[in-house]
């Protein structure tokens, strides 16, 4: 049996890079996924290239920095098809490595708009629905500036210890009704976001090489079934161990 058979995913931020490997790596597992995000003719294509193999997906436009937007995800995912087991919080920007002197307050507020409070909107309007069910998943999207100084500036470094502690938090206070919360904390992955980017440190990672999307998928997938029923609060990396000895 397919580790996902017959589950809902909502796939925020799944037009691009992590996002549709995910929806792609859930729908080969048996789930029926809706991908969101703001850019149409992208998530119309990955709901084609996943209609075609057979599999059940549909996009529905969002921008995660409105309220209505996301609950409006939430009510089509319901409407199709009546129940939400997964959520991913994968939208996120980056902010060009600008310190606190460098960055502009506007870049500041739209880095945790989109990186922050988008994942806290999104878990509002889902853990209602999770908590009559009984069950969920909340998949949140950090890196490893979950844990260090440096992959990102300011706004980027702030942003993710900020998810990484409300992930943390929505484990202690909802993992005794049924909600598994995990954050996936990927490292430098060949994704639109880090297209360009020539960073020096790649040459110091132990493996050498970038990840691919579907790396990261695969250990989405892991973190969506209940082969990690177990795991609450757990801040995964997959990052090639660019954090090893680092802090």
């Amino acid at each position: 049996m397919m580790k996902l058979q017959d589950r809902v995913a909502i796939i925020f931020g799944g037009t691009s890079g992590l996002g549709e490997a995910t929806a792609k790596a859930y729908t080969d597992e048996g789930a029926k996924v809706v991908v969101t995000g703001r850019d149409e003719e992208d998530g119309k294509r990955i709901v084609k290239d996943i209609t075609d193999k057979g599999q059940d997906a549909l996009f529905v436009h969002a921008d995660v920095t409105k309220k209505a937007e996301i609950e409006a995800v939430v009510d089509k995912a319901l409407e199709a098809y009546g129940q939400i087991d997964i959520l991913y919080n994968g939208a996120g920007i980056h902010d060009a490595y600008d310190n606190a002197v460098e960055l502009e307050e506007d870049l500041y507020d739209k880095l945790m708009a989109i990186n922050v409070k988008a994942p806290y909107l999104a878990s509002k309007a889902v853990i209602p629905h999770f908590i009559k069910q009984g069950r969920g998943v909340i998949i949140n999207v950090g890196s490893q500036a979950t844990q260090m100084a440096g992959p990102g500036g300011s706004a980027y470094v702030t942003s993710k210890h900020a998810v990484l502690g409300f992930t943390k938090q929505l484990a202690f206070d909802f993992g005794s009704q049924g909600i598994k919360v995990n954050i996936l904390s990927p490292g430098f992955i060949e994704t639109p976001m880090t297209d360009g980017i020539d960073d020096e440190r790649l040459n110091r990672i132990p493996a050498k090489r970038a990840g691919k999307p579907e790396e990261i998928a695969a250990l989405a997938v892991f973190l969506a079934s209940d082969d990690s029923n177990y795991m609450h609060g757990s801040n995964v990396f997959m990052d090639g161990g660019w954090v090893l000895g680092r802090k």
